[in-house]
Order: structure tokens, then C-alpha cells, then sequence
């Protein structure tokens, strides 16, 4: 199964390992996932300050304007049926 995180992209749920939410205060000084040691894809305009909760997976750091709430209520859409 393939979870739309935004901007088109799609990703398998079984690659996924963590979701973050963006606190709106603290991205302003820093944020430690930034610095994180895999890819980083910035989905929507491509501004970090769009990012509003990251997406962990086995090969890249996903930023999302789609905030958690959202990502979560479609991730339980994909087993309510």
C-alpha cells in the first residue's frame, strides 16, 4: 500500500519509520531532522519553512506541507475499507 504525502509523491507505508510534526516555533532556530543523514526531499513549493511534519523512511527524509494530523487520517483510510 502507498501513502500520498503530498506534491504527487506516494511512498510504500512498509518503508516508512518515523513521522514527525514541525513545532512552528523551533524551526526557527533550529531543527535537528535538517541535519539528519539521509536525503532530504522538500515536497510542495520547496521552502523549508512550508515543512510540516517530516517522513523518515529506509532511503530519504521527507518534508511535507500536509501537516501530521492529515498524514495520519489518510494512513487509517488505508485500512478502514
Amino acid at each position: 500500500m502507498y501513502l500520498h504525502i503530498g506534491d504527487n509523491q506516494m511512498i510504500d507505508i512498509k518503508k516508512i519509520l518515523a513521522i514527525f510534526k514541525v513545532h512552528p516555533k523551533k524551526t526557527e532556530k533550529s531543527n535537528p531532522l535538517e541535519h539528519y543523514y539521509k536525503k532530504l526531499i522538500i515536497l510542495g513549493s520547496g521552502n523549508i519553512k512550508d515543512v510540516r511534519c517530516y517522513i523518515v523512511t529506509e532511503e530519504y527524509l521527507y518534508g511535507t506541507p500536509i501537516t501530521l494530523e492529515t498524514i495520519i487520517c489518510r494512513y487509517k483510510q488505508l485500512f478502514s475499507s
